[in-house]
């Protein structure tokens, strides 16, 4: 073969092998990398030359967006199962990986209608059962969830409870009062699994992610101090999580270092003591320790902390306050509490085998009054204040310990 021959041979072999290489590259493996609960991760996707195809904010582009992403997205779904498996996650905390997840492929800010529909493939792709609507423009996404939920837009279809996931998107403004909204895609997964708003544990936290937090208080007349550890985060991963049942929000879990931070001390610090001393002991803790505003003003809505949130923070409202109290008290000493509700208040009932003062006699069992909040005054076990007092109340929760 002469030269010339040679040379054309050799430039069509490199031409014909470049082409299959770039063709192959209309599917290439790629990873996106995002941060998560304080840790770094790298998940392998398909790169779509041109990128996924844009909603224009409209229902139509739906099965276009989805069949790319069942194309070139299916890969990820086992990848982001482990995630949740390894740091054994709730159904919300999966939900915060799923919205990161999205983040990555369809940049909300970019084409919020293409997020949503991602989001929406990978609730339908991991057993939830999701369901888009419209409403004045605006995409809603719900999750079908029989948990209780009181601040964000519930629909029932064929009776069953639809949650909106959301809301927060559309800065919690939609004509609700005057329109319905229409659903335009439900998923494959009528009979998939519900969606819990329960969370009954917390991932371990990277270490470096914590910080130190000084708590001070004054009890009996001496400056009380404790250093803890909190994981400022937390508070991003909770920031929309919508006003459920008490039980729900006051029995969130604490992360081991917190846990280890301040549970740990309470329990050597209080080890002699009786139990209504340290109880009295949580209360001023609690009462003191942080500084109170109203949702009102923090937010322009209902906000309720988790315990972790409210070390976290430094200014709670009534309902932190009584979660958190009810959250040591539970932890350190496992006795059965009521949490109840007033028409503007939350305070919290502790048994204890010498009520004190003002009690509530439930199912039995005298409940000990324990004003959280802060007040004019520094009330004791069996105090309350005056106009607390003289409104009707509600038992909501009843916390019955297992072993007891």
């Amino acid at each position: 073969m002469n030269t010339t021959k040679k040379s054309i041979l050799t430039y069509f072999l490199a031409f014909f092998w470049g082409n299959i290489v770039l063709g192959l590259g209309s599917i290439q493996e790629n990873r996106i990398q995002f941060s998560f609960l304080g840790k770094e991760y790298s998940i392998k996707a398909k790169e779509i030359p041109g990128g996924f195809p844009k909603s224009h904010s409209s229902q139509k582009s739906f099965t276009e967006i989805t069949l790319a992403l069942e194309k070139n997205c299916a890969g990820i779904i086992p990848e982001i199962s482990a995630i949740k498996k390894s740091l054994d996650l709730s159904d919300w905390l999966y939900y915060q990986l799923i919205r990161k997840v999205s983040q990555q492929l369809f940049p909300k800010e970019e084409d919020y209608w293409g997020y949503t529909y991602c989001k929406r493939f990978f609730l339908a792709s991991c057993g939830f059962n999701p369901l888009l609507c419209t409403i004045d423009n605006k995409l809603l996404l719900y999750i079908q969830s029989n948990s209780t939920i009181y601040n964000v837009p519930i629909k029932m279809v064929s009776g069953k409870q639809y949650v909106c996931l959301n809301f927060h998107d559309h800065d919690f403004d939609v004509p609700l009062e005057r329109e319905v909204p229409r659903i335009i895609e439900k998923s494959n997964n009528e009979n998939g699994v519900a969606f819990d708003y329960e969370i009954s544990v917390m991932p371990d936290l990277p270490a470096e992610k914590y910080i130190d937090k000084k708590i001070e208080f004054k009890y009996k007349n001496t400056i009380q101090k404790f250093d803890i550890k909190v994981f400022p985060e937390i508070k991003d991963y909770f920031k929309n999580y919508p006003v459920t049942d008490y039980r729900f929000q006051f029995n969130i879990p604490l992360s081991k270092a917190t846990y280890a931070s301040i549970i740990l001390p309470l329990k050597r610090k209080l080890e002699n003591k009786t139990v209504a001393y340290g109880v009295e002991y949580i209360l001023f803790l609690v009462r003191n320790a942080f500084f109170y505003e109203a949702d009102s003003t923090l937010y322009g809505r209902e906000k309720r902390f988790s315990p972790e949130e409210a070390l976290a923070s430094e200014r709670s409202d009534c309902e932190d306050y009584a979660g958190l109290f009810f959250s040591l008290i539970r932890e350190v000493y496992n006795i059965p509490m009521i949490v109840l509700s007033y028409p503007d208040h939350v305070n919290v009932g502790v048994a204890l085998k010498k009520p004190k003062y003002k009690t509530i006699l439930h199912n039995g069992i005298e409940y000990t009054i324990c004003e959280p909040t802060p007040q004019k005054k520094n009330l004791h076990l069996g105090q309350m204040a005056k106009k607390t007092e003289k409104q009707p109340h509600e038992i909501v929760y009843v916390f019955e310990p297992k072993n007891n």
